[in-house]
């Protein structure tokens, strides 16, 4: 079995919630994510659960530490099946507006087999070790594109999938992505250009669509610009 989406390929099986029974990960970079996850919360923008005050202090943090990942977002939101179902999840986690988005797109492989992520990365991405991690991390951030949000997500997502193979640590992944948000700060002046780059690239990537599901991204990210429960209308870019 291959494992092509984090190049853009849909997934062909799907996951389900962290804390629950999973299909792994790695069928969701070549899968249909799961479904479940946000249906309820967003409703009012709800940080209504648990204190989830977005003027606290550790609220704060969290957000913060939810930031960079949105740039990927649109995986996670395809893969757990939808803007909605993610929303749901989010409710039924029962913590609030953020500390359920960083739950569920936090570390998103934290729950995959690793053996299913390490197959996945030596296929699509010729990542085998340390090295070639690094190596790949380094072009996504600094090679010369026409559209690099294309690589910037991808540099996420494959940041995130490293976590779980044990090339990288929790806390230099996360720094890491940090860099790639601070670059994409200063490249996009919002999400809406930001994704529209983003599909650009996809587009480029692959002209003909033969590996197919442009479609289904393309929708995934209409909703999570336009959706009145998406993350993205809490949390700007910039």
């Amino acid at each position: 079995m291959t494992y092509p989406y984090l190049c853009g390929v849909p997934h062909r099986y799907r996951i389900t919630p962290k804390g629950g029974g999973h299909t792994c990960l790695t069928q969701l970079l070549s899968i249909d994510m799961g479904k479940n996850i946000f249906q309820d919360v967003l409703r009012s923008f709800g940080f209504a659960s648990s204190g989830d005050s977005p003027s606290s202090d550790q609220s704060q943090a969290t957000c913060d530490a939810l930031h960079p990942t949105l740039l990927a977002g649109v995986y996670y939101y395809r893969g757990y099946g939808g803007v909605d179902e993610v929303d749901r999840l989010v409710q039924n986690y029962g913590k609030g507006l953020i500390k359920g988005y960083s739950y569920f797109f936090i570390n998103p492989f934290e729950d995959e087999h690793v053996g299913s992520v390490l197959a996945m990365l030596r296929h699509d991405w010729r990542i085998t070790d340390v090295a070639s991690l690094q190596a790949m991390l380094t072009k996504l951030k600094t090679q010369e594109s026409e559209h690099k949000a294309w690589d910037f997500a991808r540099a996420v997502h494959v940041s995130w999938a490293s976590v779980r193979a044990g090339f990288i640590s929790l806390s230099d992944a996360e720094a890491y992505q940090r860099e790639i948000l601070s670059l994409a700060q200063g490249k996009y002046p919002d999400w809406a250009t930001y994704f529209s780059d983003f599909l650009a690239g996809r587009i480029a990537w692959d002209p003909e669509n033969e590996y197919g599901g442009q479609a289904e991204l393309e929708e995934t990210v209409r909703d999570l610009l336009h959706s009145p429960v998406s993350i993205y209308k809490v949390i700007p870019l910039k």
